[in-house]
């Protein structure tokens, strides 16, 4: 009954935060690093709703802060989850790829995962009920009597801000950062589309971008993962005393010969989308 009192983005809200609040009960009695993967996607929707609800609300200038604010060490704990286990999965095919072992990485990957997963659940635990009722509670009294307008002026602000953020020329070289935040952005840009479509109002990009978009963010997910995968062996052996042996050397190599290839498809490809369709 609630929910028709209010903008049919709320209806979007109130699923989203519906399962990550089922996730977030399921994981305080027993942690799953699949469940927590879950969580951390539905934390990024509502963190999303709720940046567009503080520019509606521009008046209420920590909203965001105030609302999202009990979340964020607990969305950044669940990210290093998600990127331990990323790089396992990327061992693991790398494993399978050269029919060869990594046992002593893998000890430590384990030692790592083991802790990350200790940490993120303790702050599942430390964080009370009370912050997804208030959470919920604010959200509605905000999402009442929104206007198809403001929904049109605030997702279109947040976009083309994403958007200014990509701007580059073909010279321009891409470091780690830019492109995580390319990566980023464009989740921001396809969820705000699918609640601009949800209040009924039209997509900002035809389908075709949203088809390059697309490409784009599978692309920028293999860099991402790659991207992990190096920092972490990299990092692993610059702390240990011993020479690492040629299986590691020649994996580092194979991984910044990854990440040169893929680092290159991704300036292509974003120059071609952003410059070329979108310019």
């Amino acid at each position: 009954m609630q929910v028709q009192q209010v903008s049919p983005i709320f209806q979007l809200f109130d699923q989203q935060y519906t399962i990550a609040k089922k996730l977030f009960t399921s994981l305080a009695k027993q942690f799953k690093s699949k469940k927590a993967i879950e969580l951390e996607e539905k934390l990024i929707f509502l963190e999303i709703y709720i940046d567009l609800l503080s520019r509606i609300h521009f008046n209420e200038k920590k909203l965001k802060f105030e609302l999202f604010g009990p979340y964020k060490q607990l969305f950044k704990a669940l990210k290093k989850v998600l990127h331990i286990k990323l790089i396992q999965q990327a061992l693991g095919t790398t494993s399978a790829k050269s029919n060869l072992s990594y046992k002593s990485y893998e000890k430590i990957l384990l030692k790592d995962k083991n802790k990350i997963y200790t940490d993120a659940y303790d702050i599942i635990m430390g964080t009370p009920l009370e912050v997804w009722e208030a959470l919920y509670k604010e959200a509605f009294e905000f999402s009442k009597a929104l206007k198809p307008l403001q929904i049109n002026t605030s997702t279109t602000q947040i976009i083309n801000e994403e958007l200014g953020f990509f701007k580059f020329d073909s010279e321009t070289k891409l470091e780690a950062k830019e492109i995580k935040d390319i990566y980023e952005g464009l989740q921001v840009i396809i969820t705000l589309e699918n609640v601009r479509i949800v209040s009924g109002l039209n997509a900002t990009f035809t389908e075709l971008v949203h088809e390059h978009m697309n490409q784009l963010s599978q692309l920028l997910y293999k860099w991402y993962q790659n991207h992990l995968f190096l920092q972490h062996l990299t990092f692993v052996h610059s702390n240990t005393e011993e020479t690492p042996s040629k299986k590691y050397l020649d994996l580092i190599h194979t991984l910044k010969s990854n990440k040169k290839k893929l680092t290159t498809k991704v300036v292509s490809k974003s120059h071609h989308l952003f410059t070329n369709i979108l310019g």
